[in-house]
């Protein structure tokens, strides 16, 4: 081998590793940029699967709270059902009574109403079953008035008309004025173990 060739030898072989370091070089830096490549993925992968986990926990939470709610007010509304029902029937309780007894209950109602004058009317089916001495206890209970021969479209109870006055002593009117008081002691009975 001449001198030219040993150079020219020398030269390819010092190219071939320079090229050999470079491409050790390149191939360690792209393995690092890999491996960083890949911890990024995997924490981010991780966020991800964090976030969607948190997002699913919250969408189930809100899910059961929304079941939760639903549930709440379909009770209340069956306890709402049930208070309404007791008060219709506490209406017909009170208009079932025997007449002695029912009307008991309207003179106790007029002493609410002491010291009124005018006329008191009632249903067709109390007016035909008048007690003789109504006019005299109701009287007696505070309310001055003449029995008027006109009948009101009521459940039960009366009105009482002084002049241009009318006091709705009906029976659905005492029970709608007094419906708060009524319905907390109706609920308090009813769903007692509850509470």
């Amino acid at each position: 081998m001449t001198n030219d060739n040993k150079l020219f030898e020398s030269i390819i072989n010092s190219g071939k590793e320079q090229a050999q370091l470079i491409i050790d070089e390149a191939e360690e830096k792209a393995a690092g940029i890999l491996e960083e490549a890949e911890k990024k993925a995997d924490a981010e992968a991780e966020a991800v699967s964090a976030n969607a986990d948190a997002k699913a926990e919250n969408m189930k939470n809100a899910a059961l709270s929304s079941a939760s709610l639903i549930e709440r007010n379909a009770v209340l509304e069956a306890k709402r059902g049930e208070i309404n029902k007791t008060l219709d029937l506490l209406i017909e309780h009170i208009n079932s009574l025997e007449a002695d007894k029912y009307f008991a209950f309207i003179y106790r109602l007029a002493e609410g109403i002491d010291g009124d004058r005018g006329t008191v009317i009632l249903n067709k089916r109390d007016r035909e079953r008048l007690p003789k001495d109504f006019a005299e206890k109701m009287k007696a209970a505070g309310i001055d008035a003449e029995i008027s021969d006109t009948t009101a479209d009521i459940t039960g109870g009366f009105i009482l008309k002084c002049g241009d006055i009318e006091s709705n002593c009906s029976l659905n009117a005492v029970i709608e004025d007094r419906k708060n008081e009524l319905e907390d002691y109706i609920n308090r009975y009813l769903f007692a173990e509850e509470n």
